[in-house]
């Protein structure tokens, strides 16, 4: 299944995708998301091309392999709440429409390991 990209005007990509799968693992992230613009992007000819992306949420990636495009994302895995919020609010169906069941949404937060919780 694939969905329409809309295409981001400030982007230097060599070509813009018009569609792609409606989740995307990134090997080096904890969340799924929802991608928004992606294109493929020629540095030079040193360089091998590579995808750039941009989810719902406002964050990006980019890179030549860490990337898995998905119909659903995989069991016990978290759907980035904000890219949900966001993609649905402008007309995206939901996740869980897409896949004909629950997904479970989530987000990561960042914790303070030092100072045994005193305020600073």
């Amino acid at each position: 299944m694939k969905l329409p990209l809309t295409k981001d005007k400030k982007s230097g990509a060599v070509v813009h995708w018009t569609e792609a799968s409606p989740f995307v693992e990134n090997s080096r992230a904890v969340l799924i998301h929802r991608p928004r613009h992606v294109g493929t992007y020629k540095i030079g000819d040193k360089w091998k091309a590579h995808i750039a992306m941009k989810c719902w949420c406002g964050t990006s990636f980019s890179g030549s392999k860490k990337f898995t495009f998905l119909d659903a994302p995989p069991e016990g895995k978290l759907l980035c709440a904000r890219c949900e919020e966001i993609a649905t609010s402008f007309g995206q169906p939901s996740a869980a429409a897409l896949v004909g069941h629950h997904v479970h949404i989530g987000k990561v937060e960042a914790v303070r390991l030092c100072c045994n919780g005193e305020k600073t």
